[in-house]
């Protein structure tokens, strides 16, 4: 038993290490790059280079933290460096709250207060509360119109053409498969009875998102496919749990794990799970972060659409000059492609966020000294609906400017 916790622990700890090392830009930033390096929290303008390389520094005692994993017998200080540096990394760059970044904060903070018997226990209402989000998220108009229909006739190009067309009538139905099935896997995660069903289905679900999004189909982020892997090992692992606690209820009628004892065990720790699992409540009005919410594939997130005129191009670095969309209208005005420049830049998609691509523009506006060279369409949820969004236009530095203080968090 305690070798599976182990394995376990240890398959974790590699999977993370790996989505470092495929994001390796993101946490070993310098300076001189182009792309913002954005905190959470504000920082005076004079400390910002400074605290970047203090950023390289967390993310480098991360990096020994995971390595210390597997040298350190009981590996519980390990894992608490884990915890701490990541949660400081989020602080000082907001693009590290990458999902699986998130994900990996609380099962860190887990491995250290919790006994290994007991993970399990606190991994499933994490694990619901993922599925639950997700799929949440995925019911609504944006979603039905763009990327559910582009999964959908993407997976349809591999049947017969007659099936494919004997299919269309009821594609919309089709596009809420994805959705219906992560919520039936969190419902199924609540009943005892079915959890086993339910962490397989989760397994033949990521198994599935895996082929529709690998290299040889979508090609999607070598991050996405490490992270659905690390899902299904996480599946594999609760499903041996199950069964362990089965087997030690039959044979010596234990009584059952309450509420009560878990808060007890870790009181701490049970505070962070109970914001954890209702903060996401409040994604929908404004008030918590799409990503830190679960919304995965989920379109209706707010965001920031950045155009740079031609006038400006000569003072923008390679990498901006090459994330440009083409100008489709001839009206000299270029449209800034965030997820390109993201992706190029530091190896992980764009912070789904209109506060976080807003401070992107003024950073830009800042730096190459533009005053109305730059213009931001600021976007805000989309309607459930109707996939409608609220838009405003910000035509200069200054209005960009005064745009940021409709948000709470500044990085300076």
């Amino acid at each position: 038993m305690a070798f599976r916790h182990k394995m376990f622990r240890h398959f974790w700890a590699v999977g993370l290490l790996f989505l470092m090392i495929t994001s390796f830009p993101l946490w070993f930033s310098t300076p001189i790059t182009a792309y913002p390096n954005l905190s959470l929290l504000p920082i005076p303008e004079e400390a910002i280079k400074s605290v970047r390389y203090f950023g390289i520094s967390i993310s480098a005692v991360l990096t020994v933290g995971l390595l210390g994993s597997f040298l350190n017998r009981s590996s519980q200080i390990s894992w608490i460096i884990i915890a701490v540096t990541l949660f400081l990394g989020f602080l000082f760059d907001q693009h590290r709250l990458q999902p699986w970044a998130y994900q990996s904060f609380f099962l860190a903070s887990l491995f250290f207060c919790v006994p290994p018997k007991n993970w399990w226990r606190w991994m499933l209402p994490l694990a619901v509360s993922i599925y639950a989000y997700s799929a949440l998220g995925k019911f609504d108009a944006q979603f039905l119109n763009t990327v559910g229909k582009e999964l959908i006739e993407f997976a349809g190009s591999f049947l017969p053409g007659s099936l494919s067309v004997a299919l269309e009538p009821h594609r919309d139905i089709l596009i809420y498969i994805l959705p219906t099935g992560e919520l039936l896997v969190a419902l199924s995660l609540c009943v005892r009875p079915l959890r086993i069903y339910g962490s397989a289905a989760a397994i033949c679900m990521h198994l599935v998102l895996f082929s529709l999004l690998g290299p040889w189909a979508k090609n999607h982020s070598l991050g996405v496919l490490i992270w659905n892997v690390m899902l299904i090992g996480q599946h594999v692992y609760l499903i041996s749990c199950y069964r362990s606690d089965g087997q030690e209820r039959a044979s010596s009628h234990l009584t059952q794990f309450t509420t009560l004892q878990t808060v007890k065990e870790a009181p701490l720790l049970s505070a962070l799970w109970v914001w954890v699992l209702i903060a996401p409540s409040l994604e929908r009005i404004g008030y918590w972060d799409h990503w830190t919410s679960w919304s995965l594939y989920s379109p209706h997130t707010s965001r920031a659409r950045i155009e740079i005129h031609q006038s400006g191009f000569e003072k923008l670095d390679e990498s901006i000059l090459e994330s440009l969309s083409p100008d489709h209208d001839g009206d000299q005005w270029y449209e800034l492609d965030l997820s390109l420049w993201s992706l190029s830049e530091r190896g992980v998609p764009i912070y789904p966020q209109a506060r976080y691509q807003l401070e992107i523009a003024a950073y830009i506006s800042a730096r190459y000294d533009f005053f109305d060279e730059l213009r931001v369409k600021l976007q805000g949820i989309s309607d459930r609906r109707t996939g409608r969004r609220d838009e405003k236009r910000y035509f200069n530095a200054k209005e960009i400017q005064s745009a940021r203080t409709l948000f709470w968090l500044h990085p300076r």
